[in-house]
């Protein structure tokens, strides 16, 4: 007998991404519409990838040729601490958005997020949590002056930058 592709895990990247979809019509509400224009396109995308994920698992497990279990998502047993790791990471990031800013948040999320991979070297968690969280900030809150929650470090930069 043949056995079902477990395909029960693939689906929960794409249920977050859902989530997220969700959350950024509701966050770009109140933007300008060209800012509205550009965050509908993106989650229309995004809405539309998951869609199509979601059909794919369906029509394998309709036919038989695969099941929803979750199997792949616990093994293999020595990575799985870091995948709940990670998962922590982000709810906290997601947690702490509106408390921290964009720029705070996404380093120390970076920072840890790379500690749990497994990245010991204390210079290299630095830079490159430094360099993400720099360019978001240029990016999305210098150049685009996007919805972005403001924390500390935004307001300490706006004072000392023109």
């Amino acid at each position: 007998m043949e056995q079902k592709a477990p395909l029960g895990a693939d689906l929960i990247i794409p249920l977050l991404a859902l989530g997220f979809a969700i959350y950024f019509f509701w966050s770009i509400a109140d933007l300008a519409w060209e800012a509205k224009a550009n965050g509908v396109v993106i989650g229309v995308a995004l809405t539309a990838l998951v869609a199509l994920q979601i059909a794919r698992i369906g029509i394998a497990v309709a036919k038989g040729r695969a099941d929803l279990r979750t199997d792949p998502l616990w093994q293999p047993r020595d990575v799985l601490a870091r995948r709940l790791g990670m998962v922590l990471v982000t709810v906290a990031f997601i947690a702490l958005l509106q408390v921290l800013g964009l720029t705070l948040s996404l380093l120390v999320a970076m920072a840890a997020g790379l500690a749990v991979m497994g990245v010991r070297k204390a210079s290299t968690i630095f830079w490159i949590s430094f360099a993400v969280a720099a360019s978001a900030y240029t990016l999305f809150i210098a150049l685009l002056d996007a919805g972005f929650p403001h924390g500390p470090i935004e307001h300490l930069l706006a004072r000392l930058l023109p």
